[in-house]
């Protein structure tokens, strides 16, 4: 991505941040399929900032790279002229160039003879631009009444010319493609002149338009000029019209990361928390287009050198943002240095310690606000902080009057699934075969961050869950239970203040769909259904769970309101789960699974032996140095730790921190002889490096686990 600071849209596709490429060689195609087309208008459309510009580009580069010699493509630059006289002999000139450079001598005096009809069928509206038939812009020239008449000599009626002019095109294996952006920058009445033009003379065989503008605008320009049009102007002009798709959240916000890291580095370690804090609750409100996302780094490619290293990342980015967005609010900021930096405040409840600063901020964006301030300024805090100044001033914060005016002293100091989607997913519930295909496709859809489209596809779907039919519940259940470890990918998992997994996505959806829908017993009877063919690890996951409710740890008492199964289905449910769980050991494929512990101590709970023959399968496996590697591997966990912060205000994201599943009543095997073994491996230096690392790592965190457990 390029670092110089530029606003420009993209022109290649390795330059898309957002994606745009699938919707830009999607049109390019349909664009191309079009073989006759009289005049054809597409629109591409879209609100200001959506990057409308760029899918352009990236349609234009993708029809070049497909060399079909038998389309021609051209720019008109409409915002380059004032003036709907201007624009029109403009256009006519362009379309000249264009028929003469695919068609030659055959089409030659027919577009000027039109455009001297279409001048001298109206007033004249002002200065104009010569339509030189030799190519470039001509001359800027006054009085095109009379220039008209000079460059157009007497000739044919203009209905005798259009028809001339469309047999010689119809004739001909050439198409052209007149490509007109950016028709939201013009007046009102030159916008409808362009329209008019297309829809008028432009209406020629295999010539084609791609016209790109904001919808909104150009509908509020037809009312203006012609009220009883409405939406219909256009309609009449364009045969097929395509919204921009929109990033997602996502992606905007990642590209402000990796343009920020790129810019100003990463916050160190200690800081990186609070820095997303700020980021989620200040940054991430205004990233709604490519433009806002645009502006942004644009912004902090400018400021950021003269005061980097010298403040917070945290507080800078989050200054930026106001500075840009909330101007009002950086000011009041700026001229109440003293109130914001002070250390005095005993913890007011009092929100009109806010007022001076939302003054003239419309009230809706009030509660946002007041959040953005507390996050960024403590004294707007309820609560008395002590202590923390050192950290404060370590980080360099914009909270402290020694740091306050660096930031200031500069003047210079942006995963759905689409309504139709869903719609299709709903009403086809029951169909197993597609849900199948939907959800293994999603699999192998992998967004930027790395997780695929799993999780909001189940997402989606939890969230409309009780609109599914239910005659439709029992096959959708069945789809899903069937190829659960076949979609569950462990990049899918979520770090830090929303932990979530495949699995427990799967729950969520499940109890969405079927609570207060279905009696308990109705629910047993369509579990038993849908689990008959499901795979091991869903198996251990949701009969665990159904276990556990009817078998309630010392102290606890069974709720029925929370059950997945009656007590009599857990029967069959168990048995079906440990003879999956018996052949995996038999064929030794349950060693390398990445939920193995869970499935050993699901395989201790169920069996009613105490975990005899679990342990004594286990013993016999552990006899091979492969094997311990594979239990230092499965019991080596990550878990996020998250503040609550004072207050109102606790961390947005979470630390890792390695632990070892291990606690005083762990009892599958002898946890000595395996600390024995393992320092014995790392010390013969046998396995591979990998294998060395991960039992290192879970020897290191077994360490710091027992020394924290005996301070």
């Amino acid at each position: 991505m390029s670092q110089y600071f530029n606003d420009s849209p993209i022109e290649r596709r390795e330059d898309d941040r957002y994606g745009v490429h699938a919707f830009a060689d999607a049109l390019a195609t349909s664009l191309l399929s079009i073989t006759k087309p009289v005049g054809t208008t597409i629109a591409v459309t879209g609100p200001w900032g959506s990057g409308k510009s760029s899918a352009v580009n990236l349609i234009r580069a993708e029809l070049l790279d497909r060399k079909d010699e038998t389309l021609s493509v051209l720019d008109f630059k409409c915002w380059w002229y004032r003036g709907e006289e201007a624009i029109a002999l403009a256009f006519l000139q362009e379309l000249n160039t264009a028929l003469k450079s695919s068609l030659g001598d055959k089409v030659k005096g027919l577009v000027p003879e039109m455009g001297r009809h279409v001048l001298q069928a109206g007033p004249v509206l002002g200065s104009a631009v010569a339509l030189a038939t030799t190519g470039g812009l001509g001359a800027l020239v006054t009085g095109s009444a009379a220039f008209a008449k000079r460059f157009f000599p007497e000739k044919p009626s203009l209905e005798k010319t259009f028809r001339k002019l469309s047999k010689t095109l119809a004739s001909q294996n050439k198409r052209v493609l007149i490509i007109i952006d950016d028709i939201d920058r013009l007046a009102p009445d030159e916008a409808l002149g362009v329209f008019r033009l297309v829809k008028s003379i432009g209406r020629l065989p295999n010539v084609m338009y791609l016209l790109v503008f904001d919808r909104a605008l150009a509908e509020a320009a037809v009312r203006q000029r012609f009220p009883s049009e409405g939406p219909h102007f256009l309609e009449k002009i364009i045969q097929a019209s395509f919204e921009l798709p929109l990033p997602t959240p996502s992606d905007l916000h990642n590209s402000l990361l990796v343009a920020f890291q790129e810019r100003c580095g990463t916050p160190e370690e200690e800081y990186q928390v609070r820095f997303m804090n700020l980021f989620y609750d200040v940054v991430v409100p205004y990233l709604t287009t490519p433009r806002h996302v645009s502006r942004l780094i644009n912004a902090i490619t400018v400021t950021w050198p003269p005061v980097a290293d010298n403040i917070s990342h945290a507080d800078y980015l989050a200054l930026e943002t106001l500075r840009l967005y909330e101007p009002s609010i950086y000011t009041a900021v700026r001229q109440r240095r003293d109130i914001v930096t002070s250390t005095s405040r005993s913890g007011s409840r009092d929100k009109t310690r806010f007022d001076p600063f939302l003054a003239g901020v419309p009230e809706d964006r009030h509660d946002r606000l007041r959040i953005a301030l507390q996050r960024l300024f403590p004294a707007f805090e309820e609560v008395t902080y002590s202590g923390f100044r050192e950290s404060w001033e370590s980080e360099r914060r914009v909270c402290l009057a020694k740091h306050f005016d660096t930031y200031f002293k500069m003047s210079l100091s942006d995963d759905t699934l689409s309504g139709k989607e869903i719609r299709e997913l709903l009403e086809r519930a029951g169909d197993k075969t597609f849900i199948q295909e939907r959800l293994l496709r999603a699999a192998t859809q992998i967004r930027r961050d790395g997780k695929s489209m799993v999780p909001v596809v189940l997402d989606e779907m939890t969230s409309q869950g009780r609109q599914v039919a239910k005659e439709n519940v029992l096959p959708f259940f069945s789809a899903v239970f069937e190829i659960v470890d076949a979609i569950d990918r462990k990049e899918d998992e979520e770090r830090g203040f929303a932990v979530a997994t495949t699995s427990l996505r799967i729950h969520w959806l499940i109890r969405r769909v079927a609570d207060d829908r279905f009696t308990l017993e109705e629910k047993s009877a369509i579990y038993l259904a849908a689990t008959e063919h499901a795979p091991l690890g869903w198996l251990v996951d949701f009969v665990s769970s159904a276990y556990e409710a009817h078998h309630p740890r010392e102290g606890r008492e069974v709720d029925l309101s929370t059950a997945l199964t009656t007590k009599e289905a857990l029967p069959t449910l168990v048995d079906r789960t440990l003879v999956s769980l018996r052949q995996a050991a038999q064929v030794g494929s349950l060693l390398y699974r990445r939920d193995l512990m869970d499935c050993l101590y699901v395989w201790e709970q169920l069996a009613g032996d105490g975990g005899a023959e679990m342990k004594a399968w286990l013993a016999d496996r552990m006899q091979s140095d492969d094997v311990l590697v594979l239990l230092a591997r499965a019991l080596t966990s990550e878990s996020w730790t998250t503040s609550l912060g004072f207050g109102d205000l606790g961390d947005r994201v979470s630390r890792r921190v390695v632990r070892v599943s291990i606690r005083g009543d762990f009892d599958l095997f002898d946890t000595d002889q395996f600390r024995t073994a393992l320092e014995r491996i790392v010390r013969e230096q046998r396995q591979p490096a990998k294998d060395l690392e991960a039992v290192r790592m879970f020897l290191d965190a077994w360490a710091n686990q027992v020394a924290r457990q005996l301070e």
